[in-house]
């Protein structure tokens, strides 16, 4: 069985939580568990409900939205240290994308209901952790509008 001390430890180690302050951490320690994946299995499925968010501790998850015309395509790739599903921390809107894991895949997991309520009562928690989700959010932003530059650069190149 997993300690919460155990849990509080890998915490301190990914890049998600680790700039959280050590009370913040610690409460999340406490509502947390680990999961594993083996390759191939699906974390979350686009536009259905999340109701866990993860934390990859091991591994790496292909991040894949459905194209028109095109099926599933690959728009990311996650890994170590990264959020997957945080959609569960702002209210349950669905997942943007299906989230599979490329090997096995080692997660700490937090249910959304515990997880918003320790942020809704403590603001210690709430807070930091929104801080480092908006921080999320925007490098996974950067990191789309990049490639949308380079589909762009290259669309450009082929009719030249």
């Amino acid at each position: 069985m997993v300690t919460s001390q155990t849990l509080n430890s890998k915490l301190s180690s990914l890049q998600f939580t680790s700039q959280l302050p050590q009370t913040a951490r610690e409460a999340l320690a406490g509502i947390a568990s680990e999961r594993a994946f083996g390759k191939g299995e699906v974390l979350c499925r686009e536009g259905e409900g999340c109701e866990e968010l993860f934390l990859i501790n091991k591994g790496h998850v292909g991040l894949d939205m459905l194209v028109p015309g095109r099926g599933q395509v690959r728009v990311m790739t996650l890994g170590p240290g990264d959020v997957l599903a945080w959609s569960a921390l702002i209210g349950n809107q669905g997942a943007t994308a299906t989230g599979v894991a490329l090997d096995d895949v080692e997660t700490v997991v937090f249910p959304d209901d515990a997880l918003l309520d320790l942020c809704q009562v403590n603001s210690e928690v709430g807070y930091p952790l929104m801080r480092e989700l908006a921080k999320a959010i925007s490098r996974r932003l950067v990191a789309s509008r990049l490639q949308l530059l380079d589909l762009f650069r290259v669309g450009a190149n082929e009719d030249s």
